[in-house]
């Protein structure tokens, strides 16, 4: 009975893996630290070895497995399941993972960016359940987006995704670790923010300030601390326009690690698109932090596994069992 689906979180220095039943409660876990740079023979090797040492360890016969969802901190052609680039894993470019991993475990494999993952879940069980559309910012800690219109994923003609990341919003600004110049990356990430708080404090030199550093101080109303997100929250909301004036969305969500100082630079986001978005198209627009804060991206690859297993085979789900 193949009734169980598993989901691989890749970063850049660990690979989490995890397995439930067709409810979603989880049957094993399991992490690998993993070494960084690698060949596409030995990701893919580590990949294999980590799923299987996950079936062992949760005494589940692998024949049980229905199917896997990945997600990656990558630009992924969708359909074909190539990288098309990475800036955090720039060895990966050009690996089909989806057909590598496929054929040696045997299994559907379904491939996304972490930020469609996490769209992907906020609507199905999170705040975004009621928007046909809407935008996920993922900040975490680059920047990265999905994009629901109609009710569906953003894709392009070739199944890539959105890079709100990579909007220029200075064009002959900073270079960027893409290799261009002006992203939004490069302006709005911690690293800009501490760029931004040290020049106001007119050091040259991070003296191991921090991100949450710059989070402490600014819950105590230090200046420099937010002046810097509110900087960020400027830049965040000049990029922000461009998609709002071309999709109207009913929300923006913000989500990972980063979000948490949401309330630090929202309001310089909003005051952006107030004031600048196309004819009052910023009106009526929520604004919210993710609904799934803990194990997002594990809950979003289960039920995306699930999902599009049983879309692509016609199945329905009946007390556990596939019915054609």
């Amino acid at each position: 009975m193949t009734n169980l689906f598993a989901g691989i979180q890749i970063s850049k220095n660990r690979l989490d893996f995890c397995i439930a039943d067709s409810a979603h409660q989880i049957k094993g876990s399991h992490k690998i630290r993993m070494s960084s740079p690698v060949s596409h023979s030995g990701f893919i090797k580590e990949l294999e070895s980590g799923f299987r040492a996950l079936i062992e360890m949760s005494s589940i016969h692998i024949d049980r497995v229905a199917a896997v969802g990945i997600s990656m901190p990558a630009s992924l052609d969708h359909r074909s399941g190539s990288v098309v680039c990475s800036t955090s894993m720039p060895w990966l470019k050009g690996l089909n993972v989806k057909e590598e991993l496929a054929s040696r475990l045997r299994k559907f494999i379904v491939l996304d960016t972490e930020a469609n993952v996490r769209a992907f879940i906020e609507h199905k069980l999170g705040c975004a359940g009621r928007c046909s559309n809407f935008i996920l910012v993922l900040l975490d800690p680059g920047v990265s987006a999905g994009i629901y219109i109609n009710g569906m994923l953003l894709r392009s003609r070739r199944g890539t995704t959105p890079e709100l990341g990579h909007i220029v919003i200075e064009p002959y600004g900073r270079k960027c670790t893409c290799g261009e110049r002006g992203c939004l990356e490069s302006y709005a990430s911690p690293d800009a923010i501490i760029r931004y708080y040290l020049k106001h404090r007119k050091h040259t030199q991070s003296n191991g300030v921090s991100i949450n550093d710059l989070f402490r101080l600014a819950r105590m109303s230090d200046t420099a601390a937010l002046n810097a997100f509110y900087k960020m929250g400027n830049y965040l909301g000049v990029a922000l326009i461009n998609t709002i004036n071309i999709i109207k969305p009913e929300a923006v969500i913000f989500a990972g690690e980063f979000s948490k100082g949401l309330n630090f630079f929202l309001p310089a986001v909003k005051s952006t698109l107030d004031t600048r978005a196309y004819s009052g198209l910023s009106n009526g627009i929520m604004y919210k932090k993710s609904a799934i804060a803990s194990g997002a991206v594990q809950l979003g690859l289960l039920h995306l596994a699930k999902d599009s297993y049983t879309k692509a085979y016609n199945l329905k789900i009946c007390d556990d069992i596939f019915i054609i």
